[in-house]
């Protein structure tokens, strides 16, 4: 009992520290008034309850604990908008989101809006993929022979942006699909297609660099991005 009301006041003080680094500091006093409140209640359960231990028990559960006094100053060390509040504000908001089971105001016809959408730039991207390939146009990652005169190197239209513009097609459909049917199976199996498509491309571009040697490696320093545009690209790598 004891312990759960220690781990109660502790988690207080530290919610309340948390919500003082987002506020003007006008507003900071009142939550140093509930931390200390928060403190103070904190330091007479553990001198209460520190005279009924008598083998030290007590003292090394409490030792497992943060301090409160330690993590107020933790938190309120810095300057605001310097200590990446970012973060912890998407941290914080994706965990919150995750216990309500959703996103208010993010319902059945905005989820099919988005569906619908990235069906439409899916099967946009492949036709103009396609269309742009011609008569390179193969399901294998062989490309095929540039002697035979149905083989070349393609890097304008869509392909002057990214490298892989079918496979980006195809998984934005399926993405879309996913969220029309509200399918997580098909979600995570989309999933496991980025990385075959991934795996499947690199493949591709070994044989690439093959049949075009150093036309297609001046290519890939031309257009970084593979399913993507390289800034938008880029953006993502550097979360990973």
């Amino acid at each position: 009992m004891v312990s759960k009301t220690l781990s109660t006041l502790s988690f207080s003080v530290l919610c309340a520290s948390e919500c003082s680094a987002f506020v003007p500091h006008t507003q900071r006093s009142l939550i140093n008034r509930v931390m200390n409140c928060s403190n103070k209640s904190y330091h007479a359960v553990l001198s209460l309850s520190a005279e009924k231990d008598e083998g030290g028990e007590l003292d090394s559960f409490l030792s497992s604990f943060p301090s409160p006094e330690a993590v107020k100053m933790n938190i309120l060390e810095g300057e605001v908008g310097e200590r990446g509040e970012q973060y912890v504000v998407a941290q914080f908001g994706l965990l919150l989101l995750i216990a309500i089971g959703g996103v208010p105001f993010v319902g059945d016809d905005m989820t099919s809006f988005l569906g619908l959408s990235l069906i439409f730039a899916g099967l946009l991207l492949v036709y103009k993929a396609a269309a742009d390939l011609k008569n390179n146009l193969s399901p294998w990652p062989v490309p095929a022979d540039p002697k035979s005169g149905r083989g070349s190197l393609v890097d304008e239209g869509i392909y002057s942006y990214i490298r892989h513009p079918m496979y980006s097609g195809v998984l934005f459909g399926m993405i879309g699909l996913s969220l029309v049917t509200d399918s997580v199976t098909r979600l995570l199996l989309t999933g496991a297609l980025y990385f075959a498509l991934d795996a499947k491309s690199d493949y591709e571009e070994e044989k690439m660099i093959d049949a075009y040697g150093l036309e297609y490696e001046d290519y890939q320093r031309r257009v970084q991005g593979k399913f993507l545009p390289s800034g938008v690209n880029d953006t993502f790598t550097k979360r990973i």
